[in-house]
């Protein structure tokens, strides 16, 4: 089987940027929403025992007061609408810098690409199999139409 050679030169940092910050905030909106749902059922769950959230921390850990943790050092937002929005503009802005760190990564390898050379990839030939031909008879000339499926084979052990 012939290998079709490729040589990769450089990767498009915007492109990237663009996929990896896609995929961040794909991956923080599943966050918020799995928490959301956690959260809320944890709450209902305290709720209906007649349990704070401090008592429960209490329980597992004595002599931690989160209230008071947080105080020190200024971050006084407790579990309201506050929170949630910081919790969410920090998600936001920290999708944003990992998608620059991407970029950053990126333009390294596209670096150490121009002084190799490049990276040479191999792909394998597509092989086409003819499943059935028919004749279209509604049509004067008649010309059969092909149905034909396309496979990829990755099989690059068994290069001939």
């Amino acid at each position: 089987m012939q290998v079709e050679r490729r040589l990769l030169k450089s990767i498009s940092e915007f492109s990237i940027f663009k996929y990896i910050l896609v995929a961040y905030l794909i991956f923080f909106i599943l966050f918020v929403i799995i928490f959301a749902i956690v959260g809320l059922i944890g709450w209902a769950v305290l709720a209906s025992s007649g349990m704070t959230f401090e008592d429960a921390l209490n329980i597992f850990m004595p002599g931690l007061n989160i209230g008071q943790m947080l105080g020190m050092f200024g971050l006084n937002i407790g579990g309201g609408i506050i929170g949630i929005i910081i919790f969410i503009i920090v998600g936001l802005v920290a999708s944003v810098f990992a998608a620059a760190f991407a970029v950053l990564v990126t333009w390294i390898l596209n670096v150490i690409l121009r002084i190799t050379g490049g990276i040479e990839l191999r792909f394998a030939p597509q092989k086409v199999i003819r499943e059935n031909t028919t004749i279209n008879v509604h049509t004067q000339n008649a010309a059969p139409e092909k149905n034909e499926k396309v496979y990829q084979n990755y099989d690059l052990d068994k290069q001939q």
